[in-house]
């Protein structure tokens, strides 16, 4: 069955999508290894890249098996388990925990683990997330800037903390497209935060990794938790973001209350 090819959008969750009604209509049974990502790739219209993040969110979804060696097989033609729209369902802040305790230990382990071919997408996301931010273009940009922490976790070659970093993309990207709007991207210098993390992952360095990850990361998450004081309990009850001021750090913490004496870009 021909595949439609993908428009502009989140286009991992949309090729994941796509995937998955495939699944579900049994063009590839049980046991069957999946095309090749450059067969995947052509037929979706998308990048390799964008072929692996829609693979990683059917892995975690238990739809697929990634086989070192061998390929992608299917393992269910539906989604075995209840992660994904659990992550979707959960308070941003809760999010946010979680995504600060496994992106440290990403951080370490692609320090230790990193391939050149590591390195090399490291540095091209890297590239990418500052074109993406010199346009000032939101969704653009927290693409951009979530397929660079994409490719950090990749490095660490963990195959579960790929999968639960692949289960947030959804909340985490509507999160950050929220959180983005209400500020002037040009702005959010977080340029350095990134560098510093890119060359710390090329230098082998796992204390400068960890350093680098908690600049980028930690900083929404004491954000979060002081607008979840400022407003009770309800900002664990609700996916909404509409936090206070935060300095720099990465997209995750570009949270800022609107001005009214500036203006945002969409």
């Amino acid at each position: 069955m021909a595949m439609t090819s993908l428009g502009r959008g989140s286009l991992g969750e949309l090729a994941a999508q796509q995937l998955r009604e495939q699944l579900a209509a049994g063009t590839w049974p049980v046991g069957t290894r999946l095309p090749a990502e450059t067969v995947l790739a052509t037929q979706l219209g998308v990048g390799r890249s964008t072929v692996r993040e829609a693979v990683r969110v059917l892995v975690a979804a238990g739809q697929l098996e990634t086989r070192q060696g061998s390929g992608t097989f299917v393992t269910a033609l539906q989604p075995a388990a209840e992660w994904v729209p659990r992550a979707r369902r959960a308070a941003v802040l809760d999010v946010y925990e979680v995504r600060e305790a496994l992106e440290v230990q990403a951080a370490r382990l692609a320090a230790q683990r990193r391939t050149h071919e590591d390195l090399d997408e490291i540095d091209r996301t890297l590239r990418e997330r500052e074109a993406a931010r010199a346009t000032g273009d939101v969704e653009p940009f927290v693409d951009a800037d979530l397929a660079f922490h994409g490719a950090v976790v990749a490095a660490a070659h963990n195959v579960l903390l790929d999968e639960m970093f692949s289960s947030f993309l959804g909340v985490l990207r509507e999160a950050l497209v929220t959180v983005v709007q209400e500020v002037v991207i040009d702005e959010v210098d977080a340029a350095d935060a990134h560098a510093a993390l890119a060359a710390a992952i090329r230098a082998g360095d796992p204390d400068a990794a960890i350093a680098a990850t908690h600049a980028n990361v930690t900083v929404t998450g004491r954000s979060l938790r002081a607008t979840g004081s400022a407003a009770g309990t309800a900002s664990r009850s609700t996916p909404a973001v509409r936090a206070g001021a935060v300095p720099s750090g990465d997209a995750s913490s570009a949270v800022a209350p609107p001005d009214p004496s500036r203006s945002t870009r969409a």
